[in-house]
């Protein structure tokens, strides 16, 4: 065979390879209605689970099987706000003991003293002035400290899958599917204060 086509023949092979490989992955286009119904089957298994303070009670994160419950060192505390047009989250994440430090103050001014204003934007006017920092992230609405602890403020738009957000706080300080976290729900569960570990 001549050298030029099994040249050519390698060639092929290789680009049919490549883009076997390569090929981008088809995405699947969700309309709003089909996002809004995937959020509210989620948020569904929040309100089946009621106040219970066990997440994995309900909910199995990594391996359904594991039954190992993991103390961490670290601690998130936060606070959802599921609003018609946006989703507020106010968070902290820190020592556990610094967490457990700042919880009292982060409930008085983040959910106690906190107002929406008509167009579904916080009311941060009664928070000291002391304690507004630098926002070190265009993602963030704001940024405060309660003694050293920063709390981020964002917003994100529509109904936003709140389990997903809690799991993903979950594993950002290592907790497993059985690590005891504390959610409490208000406002007709458009509310939700979470604290982990519990």
């Amino acid at each position: 065979m001549n050298h030029k086509i099994i040249t050519a023949l390698l060639l092929i092979g290789v680009a049919v390879i490549a883009f076997i490989v390569l090929k981008p992955v088809e995405q699947k286009d969700y309309s709003s209605e089909d996002i809004a119904n995937i959020s509210k089957a989620l948020d569904s298994k929040f309100e089946q689970m009621g106040t219970q303070s066990h997440f994995g009670d309900k909910f199995k994160l990594d391996n359904p099987h594991s039954e190992t419950i993991v103390e961490s060192s670290q601690g998130v505390i936060g606070v959802i706000y599921k609003k018609q047009k946006f989703t507020w989250f106010f968070k902290a994440k820190d020592s556990k003991q610094k967490i457990d430090a700042i919880t009292e103050s982060f409930k008085m001014y983040f959910i106690d003293q906190l107002e929406f204003d008509k167009n579904e934007q916080p009311i941060l006017s009664h928070i000291p002035d002391s304690m507004k920092a630098l926002n070190t992230s265009k993602m963030r609405t704001a940024t405060f400290k309660i003694n050293d602890v920063e709390v981020t403020v964002s917003q994100l738009s529509g109904q936003q899958d709140v389990y997903a957000n809690v799991r993903r706080w979950m594993t950002q300080i290592g907790l497993t599917n059985n690590s005891k976290i504390n959610l409490k729900f208000m406002d007709d569960k458009k509310t939700i204060f979470v604290k982990m570990p519990r």
